[in-house]
């Protein structure tokens, strides 16, 4: 086996964990929340319910009554495909199904001005787990991913003027990973294995205002510096096993530093809203472009990393709701995840996929006086590109850039209980 097949078969495991990282790349995979989960997420300008932790804390304070949202879940499948990701005409491809646990809060209402609060959030969360063969070169792939991040922490909103609200929460961002990538190719002798696994903890504000100049219209603008590293903890092993040209290696460290870096971002919206009628907001978000090195190790006496390059994203999200006999709400919204990945390069092992998203979110429920039941759809749906492979012109395995595309469909239900 030559050098250049070994450093094609390293190659082929890192692009099954750049294809696990493709969530990184995006600011919005899916609507975290009740009311957003149905709008799109277009409520920086009129969130007024747990969502406003998360979205623009400054909305708060138009809660009307204390609150506790029970929960917010999503269960729906997960679909990932690379043409060509793994060896020319055979294509990566993971599908699962995935439960984000429960999104929970409680708001509590201080007279009129003062609004406090606590929530724990899920905005991100991607599960794969696949095993596949192709029998006529006899090679066989397994790769399993587990990724979540959590934010947890209080929030407060105070109403300076009957018309202007400002607010700030404070996250705590947990992010657990867990990730084992297997190649075998017996027509060429090898096997290569990779496994990842960190806990990361950082600290992030949101700084929200929210202003009604009139007639029912509300103007909302959020700011969140970048996130503050805390804590972290991680380990991972990598081994290539050659014919008689390269010699078997491995290396295991549980001394791997990582960084799990949040951006800094930007959101403005516009909305109006006539409470128990109709409403519809409209948003944009800027996330600051930034670099850092997710993970960095030592392993056999080299200084291994896998850098993280992100560009500056604008995405948009729009939505609106119709009361039907002022108890049933029925929403519906559109959002855009669009990938902060630099162009995808050959260059670039640990480049993760460019690939921009759109989403479909449709929610109905009922609404009345202690309790609020709501349940819907997000659709999330993408095309991009991906390094994959190609035969040279000496019929040996080369990276190139080929297509990708990914899938989600989503059923959420809530529940809040007012007091």
């Amino acid at each position: 086996m030559t050098t250049r097949i070994t450093l094609w078969i390293l190659l082929a495991g890192l692009s099954l964990v750049a294809a696990a990282w493709a969530t990184d790349s995006k600011y919005q995979t899916y609507i975290v929340g009740d009311r957003a989960a149905g709008m799109g997420g277009a409520v920086v300008s009129i969130a007024d319910s747990v969502d406003a932790c998360y979205y623009n804390p400054a909305g708060l304070t138009q809660v009307k009554a204390s609150t506790i949202s029970l929960s917010a879940n999503l269960y729906g499948f997960q679909l990932y495909h690379i043409e060509n990701g793994l060896f020319p005409g055979e294509n990566v491809q993971g599908d699962s199904f995935v439960t984000i646990p429960s999104t929970m809060g409680g708001i509590w209402k201080y007279g009129p001005e003062l609004s406090l609060a606590f929530s724990a959030l899920v905005p991100d969360r991607s599960s794969f787990n696949e095993i596949v063969a192709y029998n006529a070169n006899q090679h066989l792939y397994q790769f399993n991913t587990d990724d979540q991040t959590i934010w947890v922490g209080p929030s407060a909103a105070y109403k300076l003027a009957p018309n202007l609200s400002l607010g700030a929460s404070l996250f705590g961002i947990y992010r657990s990973y867990n990730e084992y990538v297997s190649l075998f190719y017996e027509d060429y002798d090898a096997s290569y294995a990779r496994g990842r696994k960190f806990n990361d903890v950082a600290l992030a504000a949101v700084l929200g205002l929210q202003y009604r100049p009139g007639r029912d219209w509300n103007i909302g603008l959020t700011l969140q510096p970048p996130s503050g590293h805390i804590y972290d903890s991680g380990k991972t092993m990598e081994h290539i096993l050659g014919g008689s040209v390269v010699s078997n290696n491995f290396y295991y460290t549980d001394d791997v530093k990582t960084d799990n870096q949040q951006p800094a971002k930007i959101a403005i919206g516009v909305g109006r809203q006539i409470q128990g009628d109709y409403a519809f907001g409209l948003d944009l978000t800027y996330h600051l472009p930034t670099s850092y090195n997710l993970q960095q190790w030592q392993a056999l006496g080299e200084e291994k990393y896998a850098r993280i390059a992100r560009t500056s994203v604008l995405d948009l999200n729009l939505g609106g709701e119709y009361y039907v006999q002022k108890i049933y709400p029925v929403r519906a919204g559109f959002y855009t995840g669009f990938s902060s990945v630099p162009e995808v390069n050959e260059n670039e092992s640990f480049a993760a996929s460019n690939v921009d998203t759109y989403g479909l979110t449709v929610s109905v429920g009922r609404e009345v006086k202690n309790v609020a039941l709501n349940v819907g759809i997000n659709y999330i749906f993408g095309r991009g590109y991906d390094l994959g492979y190609k035969l040279n012109a000496r019929n040996e395995p080369e990276q190139t850039v080929v297509t990708a595309w990914e899938q989600q469909i989503l059923f959420t239900v809530n529940t809040a209980y007012y007091f």
